[in-house]
């Protein structure tokens, strides 16, 4: 199994959970201060009257205290109508419209959008390419489209190192390659790294990351006592401290 299956890809997003579990490690123990979606929605630049589509929208979280400029319309859209709901209890202050979408078939009209986002979503899309060319066709001449993505250099990598084990995820859109797939559509595409790591000093709670990822890994089904004893041997100081690689794309 992996984040392509779309059985388990949907069995990992039908509720806000799994995802939920994942985020709140980044938020207790990473190295940079500056949440992960401020950074993210720092780069929309949005402007008064634009209209905005978000593909595989999730939680809603990273639009948590921004405000929109004049006139500016946001549609959030995910495959999973549990994390739609979720969306709607975190963003009352978008007055946003919301829908199921494939991103592979956006059912919207040719240059509709000034702004696509497609935030740590498209390495689950079946067909990138498709879903990269819907994505230009509902943009407006001049519209941009900001991609977040991890790298290949992260955690469950680093993880998988100490282990001794393959490591197995999904690397279909990452920072390494996710730049030439969009230069196939894109004319105009800018890489941005954010500089960051964990600092994990309960190892319970990395534990329960790997368990989220539960068929998307082989690393989630790995004993807890051989969890422990791995990153225990690691620790310094208390303190188990992982890389983090992440970042986005900003194409017109």
């Amino acid at each position: 199994m992996s984040m392509a299956d779309q059985q388990v890809v949907a069995g990992q997003y039908a509720t806000a959970a799994r995802l939920n579990t994942r985020i709140s490690i980044h938020e207790k123990y990473s190295r940079n201060q500056q949440p992960f979606g401020a950074w993210v929605t720092a780069h929309y630049a949005l402007q008064p009257g634009e209209q905005v589509l978000e593909l595989g929208c999730g939680t809603g979280s990273m639009w948590r205290g921004v405000a929109l400029p004049a006139g500016c319309h946001v549609t959030l859209t995910d495959h999973s109508a549990g994390m739609l709901d979720t969306a709607r209890e975190n963003t009352p202050h978008l007055a946003a419209d919301y829908a199921v979408v494939d991103a592979q078939a956006i059912p919207y009209a040719d240059a509709t959008f000034d702004v696509v986002i497609a935030n740590m979503m498209l390495y689950h899309v079946p067909d990138i390419a498709r879903a990269l060319r819907e994505i230009r066709r509902v943009l407006k001449p001049g519209g941009r489209l900001i991609a977040a993505t991890f790298g290949e250099h992260g955690v469950v990598q680093a993880v998988a190192v100490m282990l001794g084990m393959a490591f197995d995820a999904n690397m279909r859109f990452t920072l390494q390659n996710g730049g030439a797939q969009l230069a196939e559509v894109f004319g105009d595409v800018q890489r941005e790294v954010r500089e960051d790591a964990l600092d994990v000093t309960d190892v319970d709670d990395l534990i329960a990351y790997l368990r989220s990822m539960q068929q998307m890994t082989a690393l989630a089904d790995v004993p807890d006592e051989r969890l422990r004893a791995c990153f225990a041997s690691h620790m310094r100081d208390g303190v188990l401290s992982l890389p983090k690689e992440y970042g986005l794309f900003l194409c017109r």
